[in-house]
């Protein structure tokens, strides 16, 4: 990645982000909705504008944003963090390192990719000592 680049960013979060727009617009329309239903029904401007204020702020941070950071560190420990070793891991065999194993825990998926990689690592290693067995 050259250095004037953004930082990468998990498709992950990009669909965390378009939640969290789609959130605040939800709550920008469940505000107008309870303060014109409170007008409607004779409070006052500046009464209806705090409890519709406040009820949306609850709304906002119970519905919408506990979940989204619930679903952010789901996402962030059994998906993402299992990647990013996988990929070190991976790194270091693409600079020569064939003895360290790959065997990183996470989702059924994961595992699967992981040993999918470790196979190929033990292969690689495999063809290599044969390499430097019968080339000498």
């Amino acid at each position: 990645m050259t250095k004037g680049s953004k930082k990468y960013k998990s498709i992950f979060y990009k669909i965390l982000d378009i939640v969290f727009i789609g959130s605040l617009l939800a709550a920008v329309l469940v505000f107008f909705i309870f303060f014109f239903a409170m007008v409607n029904n004779g409070v006052p401007e500046d009464i209806a504008w705090k409890y519709a204020l406040g009820s949306t702020l609850f709304l906002v941070l119970s519905w919408f944003v506990g979940p989204i950071l619930i679903i952010q560190l789901l996402i962030e420990r059994t998906i993402l963090k299992p990647l990013k070793e996988i990929t070190q891991r991976l790194e270091k065999m693409s600079q020569g390192d064939l003895d360290t194993p790959l065997d990183a825990k996470g989702s059924y998926e994961i595992e699967k990719l992981s040993e999918a990689f470790e196979r190929m690592r033990l292969s690689i290693r495999a063809l290599v000592r044969r390499l430097k067995k019968y080339g000498s």
